[in-house]
């Protein structure tokens, strides 16, 4: 896993920037509700536990040896020790470290240290799902069930990501309405020979864009699908003929109010080598991609860079002055209103999810 990076600006005053962007922002637009990535598949082995905060909460993340997901409150129901500081997977359990209290992966208490009836207890879990090697959580600022599902872009065969995240202030709309300001494309980005076809259907959840732009140094003149999932993920598929696709997904997680961590991954999945046995396709095709997607990671990296300093000082104009060429950001916002339940005008509590 790559480490989490603090962005900091290099000017005379950083924190106060940060904490005046956060607090404006956080006015502005409440969370929103939907699929929330916290972790890429990777960082989850069987056997591993991850805490991670969503929303102003941390959140456990395990796995189970025979390799269930789950992801809950991290407070046994017991004395309220916290799986995330020193519980463990054993089996299809996780343990908390205080008393040794066995959860399964329903959240019911099954065990505990003393080799005793167990309690009638269990663990407040949260709806989660593993898709595009990426772990989601879902929100909603009411309690609500998932009404839609995270959709797959690729194959069946799981691709490892090279990827970072990073710690910015902002929200994740502002973050997904790049995708829809084409105007900063050229003027941020220096793309040019854009060809864009981006028309968000209100009322669905993702939208797909297919879009073209002109070569530069390290990238050839391409064309790739953009998919826009939610207010949280930004994922683009370029095709690369015979060889395969590269993938490039960008997470947006609020984890306070006017605060995110931005995770960017990247990989290449190359075909199989026609003729040749898989086993040993595989030895040929696995070095090659491992060294293509660092080179996709890097290229990520180096493209979304420009865009660090601009969302970490950025605050949310509710009613923008926009020009012809800026692109369809008008529509998009109103696209984006179906993901608040919240009111406007501030983060609230989110309710706590269903046990």
């Amino acid at each position: 896993m790559s480490g989490l990076t603090r962005y900091v600006h290099d000017d005379s005053g950083p924190a106060r920037a940060d904490a005046l962007t956060a607090t404006a922002t956080a006015t502005a637009l409440p969370y929103p509700d939907g699929w929330f990535c916290l972790a890429f598949s990777d960082e989850l082995p069987p056997g591993g536990v991850l805490t991670r905060t969503l929303m102003g909460e941390e959140v456990v993340l395990f796995r189970t040896r025979g390799g269930v997901l789950r992801a809950v409150r991290p407070y046994c129901p017991h004395l309220g020790a916290h799986l995330g500081a020193g519980g463990a997977v054993e089996g299809e359990n996780i343990v908390c470290p205080f008393h040794r209290f066995a959860f399964d992966t329903s959240g019911t208490c099954v065990a505990t240290g003393y080799g005793l009836q167990p309690p009638k207890a269990a663990l407040t879990r949260y709806d989660v799902c593993e898709v595009n090697s990426s772990v989601y959580v879902w929100r909603h600022a009411l309690g609500e069930p998932p009404t839609w599902e995270v959709p797959a872009l690729h194959g069946p065969r799981p691709s490892v990501f090279r990827h970072t995240t990073v710690d910015l202030a902002g929200h994740p709309q502002m973050i997904v309405e790049n995708a829809f300001d084409f105007g900063h494309l050229t003027q941020l980005h220096g793309l040019s020979g854009l060809t864009i076809d981006a028309d968000p259907v209100i009322g669905e959840p993702t939208c797909t864009i297919p879009v073209t732009a002109g070569g530069r140094a390290l990238v050839p003149s391409a064309s790739y699908e953009l998919t826009v999932v939610g207010l949280s993920t930004l994922a683009a598929v370029a095709r690369l003929g015979p060889l395969g696709d590269m993938y490039v997904l960008l997470h947006a997680t609020p984890t306070a109010p006017g605060r995110l961590h931005l995770r960017l991954g990247a990989t290449v999945a190359l075909e199989k080598v026609p003729f040749v046995p898989d086993v040993l396709g595989r030895l040929i095709t696995d070095p090659l991609s491992q060294l293509f997607s660092r080179l996709a990671h890097h290229i990520t990296l180096r493209d979304a860079a420009p865009d660090f300093p601009v969302w970490n000082h950025q605050i949310y104009v509710e009613h923008p002055k926009l020009a012809p060429g800026d692109g369809p950001v008008g529509r998009y916002r109103r696209w984006a209103r179906q993901f608040y339940s919240a009111p406007a005008g501030g983060d609230v509590p989110v309710a706590p999810p269903r046990t």
